[in-house]
Formats: C-alpha cells, sequence, structure tokens
C-alpha cells in the first residue's frame, strides 16, 4: 500500500521531525525581539542632553570652548531679544538644513527656541547632520525671561 504525501500517518511524521527544528530557531527569534526592543527603548543620542535655563546661563559664564549658540526661532523673534552670541537659523525657515549641513560637526551646541517645541525638532536635524555634542535648553527663551536673565537686543 502507498500512503498518500497528504495522509495523516504521513502527516505525523513530517511534524515529529519540524518540531525540532522550530525549537532550534527559538533563541534566534527571541535574540531578534530583544535587540528590536533596545532599538525602540534607546535614547535617541547618547550626547544631546537637556538643560534648564539655569545650566545654560551658568554655561554662558564660562563657555566650553567653541560653543556655538543656535536660536531657531524666526528672525523677527530673534530681533526682539536672544542670547548674547547667538547665531538665528530659522527653522521654519527655506534654508534651514543647509545651514545645519554648513555648521561645524566638532563644536558643542547650545539649542533653544521660545519653548523648546522648534528646538526638539531642531535637535534631531541637527543629530542627522552628525553634530552630537548638543545641549537643548529644553524650556525657552520664555522661561529664560521668567528667570529674569538678560538678553541681547
Amino acid at each position: 500500500m502507498t500512503r498518500h504525501p497528504f495522509s495523516l500517518p504521513a502527516l505525523a511524521d513530517h511534524t515529529e521531525n519540524r518540531i525540532p527544528a522550530v525549537l532550534g530557531l527559538l533563541p534566534g527569534v527571541l535574540a531578534c525581539i530583544l535587540f528590536c526592543a533596545l532599538l525602540w527603548t534607546a535614547p535617541v543620542s547618547a550626547q544631546a542632553k537637556d538643560v534648564s535655563v539655569q545650566e545654560a546661563a551658568a554655561l554662558l559664564q564660562s563657555p566650553p570652548g567653541g560653543l556655538l549658540i543656535l536660536d531657531v526661532r524666526t528672525p523677527g523673534e530673534f530681533r526682539q531679544g536672544h542670547l548674547t552670541g547667538a547665531r538665528n537659523l530659522d527653522f521654519f525657515g527655506g534654508r534651514f538644513d543647509l545651514d545645519v549641513a554648513a555648521l561645524p560637526k566638532d563644536r558643542p551646541v547650545l539649542l533653544y527656541c521660545r519653548t523648546g517645541q522648534r528646538s526638539a525638532g531642531a535637535l534631531e536635524a541637527l543629530e542627522q547632520a552628525g553634530i552630537r555634542n548638543i545641549l537643548h535648553m529644553n524650556q525657552g527663551i520664555e522661561a529664560w525671561e521668567k528667570a529674569g536673565l538678560p538678553l541681547e537686543k
């Protein structure tokens, strides 16, 4: 009697042989899941750091060598008052990506906007451009003003 390949005894034979093979894949599958979970929960950048306005003010008293201060607000907002020595790179301006690409990659950057929202987006653009040493004044210049800290006009 010939067995048909899809008969129950034939399927039972194949099933028994496949279970150890599937179990052999289990460590690899678990390792892949763990790796993906680690990537998902890892911080965006190990070198980007949120700083308060008080920490930023202290930094400006004795800035690290070559500190680049970037204000990503509009030119109109920038004219109303900015941190001393700040350079204006309008996040919503058409040249933002070009301006970021031209920035030196090896200098520390202090980044801010009005409230911290735009600068959070700009932070990602700076990281994608290869800038790694970023200090993000995440409360923005509004908190700077509320703290009574000086602005340049």
